[in-house]
């Protein structure tokens, strides 16, 4: 680490022993991180006014930078007027006029009131880069919206609440069992649940057992321990675009080199794929074979052998994110793309969030053990294991077909909804928009109609009572924001229609239109124009 402390003279003794960590890594200039970092420190009292910055030749030598960049943040910073500088004098900190801190109790921590640490120059370069997803932050979990169309949410009128108390009860029922529970501690997770995806897997074509099934905290941490597993910083890994943001965010977390490959109406554009694997050394590649997201499409048949083909040319991962494989809306499920790899390229991701709740936090990994148990390993780095109390439960619930017979609800329930919304945007959205009938999956990929300004109509939809996820959540080069994602799970089918007649209310009001041609009896169009 360098430090401003390592720089020698007649300095205010303020400057010294001040951390600043250049990031080269990240798209913002050095010259305006190391500006930021120094403003930080002023406003957190750690640089009084008056105060004597060392000159630029100085701390270029100190910090490793070059000495225009040095210039270039004191002239940002003299700018912003938290510098002056004085011919012969040297550059000074502005004093604010602010009153001087009142002094501390007796007893209280010698560290003077009103400075705060200086935290910007200490984080590393994934803190940095890590940024809670848009659909997370607090802004967009406010509420409650009485029509809410955001992915993520369920219906809790459709939980099965008595198979869930009963399967939450039941390991407490025996001695043996409880025993066991309580000395649980494989990192790998509960063996009957382990045995219990094996099996449920075999349906999908998939020929795997317990030894190759490890428990994870979520889908989320599937990825992100992969990208542990497998990505270093400056790595490329491929994403879909639009694809799942959420994936996106933890290979970028990873410090690497996030690419977005075309998706269509078949899925991944293995074409665009191949040009690109010519081109650049990718490390992996994260795909949503079953239902890609946020389209809803499945990848074609050539398609899934033209993926495996180039993994296996080009030595390259793929991560099969299985996320919504469950809720498939024209015929029998599809074999995972892992029940046709023969080569072991493929890492199987799943789930069963989606189709229970959100908060419950379990999740599996299939892959080869070589893999396997590397991400086991980085999972035992951070918390041991997933809470053995819900694998439990979720063991009993797959065992007994409770699961199972909830799946099959949850179909007809979420098919009539998706009817209804797709109805709804037939006969409701103005001309000019575009949708995709999603063939799996919980949501609809609407394009809005030419014109559309996506901020007034983020205001317009909340002022009405409508929320959705935006599309530029989904893509990964800052397009997208013609795009919206309307999920209907949480809605019943009178709520969705009121919902998309105000959502298209709202479409006008952001065209700045009173009023539309509606789309009746139009057929719904494929919306990706990407």
């Amino acid at each position: 680490m360098a430090l401003l402390g390592s720089i020698a003279g007649a300095y205010s003794a303020s400057v010294l022993d001040l951390a600043f960590r250049p990031d080269r890594t990240r798209d913002v200039p050095l010259s305006r991180q190391l500006a930021d970092h120094v403003a930080t420190l002023v406003a957190a009292g750690r640089l009084d006014g008056g105060a004597r910055l060392p000159p630029t030749r100085e701390v270029a030598a100190a910090l490793g930078l070059a000495r225009n960049t040095v210039a270039a943040a004191y002239a940002e910073l003299t700018t912003r007027g938290l510098l002056q500088a004085h011919v012969g004098r040297g550059t000074f900190v502005v004093a604010t006029g602010a009153p001087p801190p009142a002094a501390p109790p007796s007893g209280a921590s010698p560290t003077p009131a009103g400075r705060e640490f200086g935290w910007s120059g200490l984080l590393s370069r994934a803190a940095h880069a890590a940024r809670v997803p848009a659909a997370f932050r607090r802004s967009e979990l406010d509420g409650p919206f009485p029509f809410d169309f955001r992915g993520g949410r369920v219906d809790p009128a459709l939980l099965p609440a008595g198979d869930l108390r009963w399967a939450f009860a039941r390991p407490f029922q025996t001695r043996a069992t409880l025993q066991a529970l309580a000395g649980h501690r494989d990192p790998w997770g509960w063996p009957p649940l382990r045995r219990a995806v094996a099996r449920r897997l075999a349906d999908r074509a998939m020929r795997c057992t317990a030894d190759d099934v490890a428990i994870v905290g979520g889908l989320q941490q599937a990825i992100d321990l992969t990208a542990r597993a497998l990505v270093d910083p400056g790595d490329a890994v491929v994403v879909e675009q639009p694809g799942y943001f959420g994936a996106a965010f933890a290979f970028a977390g990873r410090g690497a080199d996030v690419l977005g490959v075309e998706v269509d109406a078949r899925g991944l554009r293995t074409d665009r794929l191949a040009r690109l694997l010519r081109t650049r050394r990718v490390k992996l590649i994260h795909v949503t074979p079953a239902a890609q997201s946020p389209t809803g499409v499945p990848l074609a048949d050539d398609r899934r052998a033209e993926l495996l083909a180039l993994a296996d040319a080009h030595q390259v991962p793929v991560l099969e994110d299985d996320y919504d494989s469950e809720l498939r809306w024209s015929g029998p499920l599809r074999p995972t793309l892992k029940a046709d790899d023969r080569g072991g390229h493929v890492v199987y991701a799943g789930t069963f969030s989606k189709v229970l709740f959100p908060g419950l936090r379990l999740g599996f990994v299939v892959a080869a053990r070589p893999l396997l148990e590397r991400v086991v390993a980085l999972r035992a780095l951070a918390d041991f294991g997933t809470g053995v109390v819900e694998q439990a439960a979720l063991a009993t619930l797959l065992a007994t077909r409770g699961l199972d017979r909830h799946v099959a609800r949850l179909r007809r329930a979420y098919g009539a909804r998706r009817a209804a919304l797709l109805d709804a945007l037939a006969r409701r959205m103005p001309a000019g928009a575009r949708w995709t009938p999603p063939a799996g999956g919980h949501v609809v990929w609407v394009t809005l109609p030419p014109g559309t300004d996506p901020e007034r109509l983020h205001h317009a939809a909340r002022s009405r009572g409508v929320a959705y996820t935006g599309g530029e959540v989904f893509h990964v080069d800052g397009g997208g924001a013609d795009h919206l994602a309307l999920a209907f799970t949480a809605l019943d089918v009178a709520a969705i229609d009121d919902g998309v007649a105000r959502l298209a209310a709202a479409v006008r009001a952001a065209r700045g239109a009173r009023a539309s041609h509606p789309a009746r009896g139009r057929a719904p169009r494929r919306a990706a124009r990407r």
